[in-house]
């Protein structure tokens, strides 16, 4: 596009243009095309809305930047499609419980930041810039009724959506466990006093340092999902889709997350795939406050007697 063009102009003929100079001079794909065009379609959104703006003085002032802007493509599928190009390929890798256990094995006490993004990405099954933002307070942590709220205060909801979601018993141990061990923490991840913004980086070096080189942050989300298909009892898809928040018309309401069956298959089946996880790590995925595999308890003559499993 010319230097000024107007939005208007960037309709499907200037995004398919736009596509093929990104193919032939970059050689991107049709997943990373789709990401940048997405970018734009974010910003001809905020565009269209109706903001309040105050200048020097003081004043308020609404401000519309653009009264209309074209639709943008944003779905990969589409994007090769257009430009006939090969489609994006789904995940054909996914650590086993050994490889996931060795990787956890190796992180030492100089990484507790990155032990800490695994525990709660296998609690969660949250994307990474979630797992970043998030804050163990009272307005994403419920311990009374065991939900949490992966969408911070002030965040508006966005295509990939952050959902309502069971505390399940591993993760409240471990947030009881670092807030004793430092109270004053403004999150649970955190360098120099401040919650850190990024671990990718960290992550990749780990998993190339433990010969897995396709272990991404990102594949967590993608373990725990396809692990959790194969418990049995079978997790419902409608359970599955909105821990993971692909489906935000699934999502309960305010009251309905208070219900103690709610998502309650999905707590279950987390819980298990941790404890399979264990068998094949050393270093504990349960905090000192919660053991990995509970006894049941039977009541014998009015006393209580611990049976382990």
């Amino acid at each position: 596009m010319a230097k000024g063009s107007m939005v208007s102009s960037f309709g499907p003929i200037r995004q398919r243009e736009f596509m093929q100079w990104c193919r032939s001079e970059h050689d991107h794909s049709a997943a990373y095309i789709a990401r940048v065009l997405s970018v734009v379609s974010a910003a001809f959104r905020f565009g269209k809305r109706v903001v309040v703006v105050t200048d020097r003085l003081g004043n308020e002032h609404e401000v519309q930047l653009l009264d209309m802007a074209p639709d943008v493509v944003t779905q990969a599928k589409r994007v090769a499609e257009l430009i006939d190009i090969p489609e994006p390929k789904e995940r054909d890798w996914l650590p086993t419980f050994e490889e996931f256990g060795r990787f956890i094995d190796a992180i030492d006490r100089r990484k507790e930041n990155l032990f800490r993004f695994v525990i709660i990405a296998l609690n969660t099954w949250a994307r990474p810039s979630t797992i970043l933002d998030f804050r163990d307070n009272e307005a994403t942590v419920n311990r009374r009724f065991g939900t949490i709220d992966l969408n911070p205060p002030g965040r508006r909801q966005t295509i990939k959506y952050r959902p309502k979601i069971r505390l399940t018993s591993n993760l409240r141990g471990w947030l009881d466990h670092w807030r004793e061990e430092n109270p004053d923490a403004v999150a649970p991840m955190t360098w120099d006093g401040a919650p850190i913004d990024a671990i990718k980086r960290t992550f990749v070096r780990h998993a190339e340092e433990c010969g897995l080189p396709e272990f991404t942050p990102g594949l967590i989300r993608h373990f725990m999902s396809t692990m959790v298909r194969r418990e049995k009892p079978p997790v419902s898809k409608e359970q599955r889709d909105v821990w993971l928040g692909h489906d935000e018309k699934r999502t309960a309401n305010a009251y309905e997350a208070f219900d103690p069956d709610y998502l309650a298959d999905c707590m279950r089946a987390t819980e298990s795939v941790m404890r399979k996880l264990q068998k094949h790590t050393r270093r504990p995925l349960f905090s000192c406050k919660l053991p990995a595999s509970g006894g049941l308890v039977v009541i014998e003559g009015g006393r209580k007697s611990a049976v382990s499993h």
